[in-house]
């Protein structure tokens, strides 16, 4: 039996069926001076949150996929995307809803005086689309998208939207991934303070909610299953009209913890087995800002350490 469209992306919105509220400002620097104005003012206070400092470039990559709805050829994002797949059909992966740039632009965009700065440099993208024009996708093309990364053993898979119900055949294949050694990082929900969303909410998946400038909740996030939290409200980052927008919600928080990890598994290492999958989940705790209550902020929120 088919399966219709059961899940969107984890933006937030003013329609009472979307969560998702995004504000299109035009912030487009066209100098240098006029970059470093928002990666350290309060414009992108996400990136002073998490204790934003630049790495060494190394040659050896983080490969990441990008589950979402495509990622735009933005100037920010030249070099990055290594490979791609459309669960959709063998038609050109055209990003027509942004959510999937703007989730690339906060995990990696180019350190090149232009614009912003990802988390993490030295990554590799791989795009996968799964969502539609209109944020939306049928949990086959979620399982499809899945399959192809573990092909491509990829190290890391970003999730940024969800879905309410359970379905065994996707949480099979994420038990698959995670025993291949990849991990899994996937939005909480913006459920305004009810369940997580799945696959978040399956064990071993990293689940992301989202924090204000306050490092306080936002109070369209879950509650729930929550493992760490990370900024998620107003980020500046690469739209898919080849300028800056600010988004809001899980979906962008979900983008800066996989960043985060991904610096972390860089010096970690491949995860190999379980108990090294054990062994680096303790590493990243140590490194976080402790929030409670747990149900709310999960063990804290994530932050880079000086020497990542």
């Amino acid at each position: 039996m088919k399966k219709y469209y059961v899940f969107g992306a984890c933006l937030l919105f003013t329609s009472i069926f979307f969560f998702t509220n995004v504000s299109k400002e035009d912030n487009t620097p066209s100098d240098k001076s006029k970059t470093t104005v928002i990666q350290e003012d309060s414009s992108n206070w996400g990136f002073n949150a998490i204790n934003y400092s630049k790495e060494k470039i190394s040659d050896s990559k983080i490969k990441v996929a990008v589950l979402d709805s495509g990622i735009f050829p933005h100037n920010d994002l030249q070099g990055k995307i290594v490979k791609a797949y459309n669960t959709f059909n063998n038609q050109p992966l055209d990003d027509e809803y942004g959510h999937g740039t703007a989730v690339a632009g906060i995990i990696t965009a180019n350190d090149n005086d232009y614009g912003i700065t990802g988390v993490s440099q030295n990554i590799e993208l791989y795009n996968v689309k799964v969502l539609d024009k209109n944020g939306k996708g049928k949990v086959e093309n979620l399982i499809k998208g899945i399959e192809w990364c573990i092909a491509e053993r990829v190290d890391i898979i970003n999730i940024s939207f969800g879905v309410q119900v359970d379905d065994i055949q996707l949480k099979r294949t994420i038990e698959k991934a995670i025993k291949k050694g990849i991990i899994i990082v996937a939005a909480a929900g913006n459920t305004y303070g009810f369940g997580v969303d799945y696959p978040a909410k399956y064990e071993n998946v990293i689940s992301i909610n989202s924090v204000n400038i306050k490092l306080k909740r936002t109070s369209s996030s879950a509650k729930g299953k929550i493992d760490f939290s990370a900024p998620g409200d107003r980020i500046l980052t690469t739209s898919n009209n080849g300028k800056y927008e600010y988004f809001s919600g899980t979906s962008f928080s979900t983008a800066f913890a996989t960043g985060i990890i991904a610096r972390k598994l860089e010096k970690f290492g491949s995860i190999q087995s379980h108990s090294s999958y054990i062994d680096f989940m303790q590493i990243i705790r140590q490194s976080v800002i402790q929030k409670t209550p747990r149900k709310e902020y999960g063990y804290g929120i994530l932050r880079i350490e000086e020497e990542e």
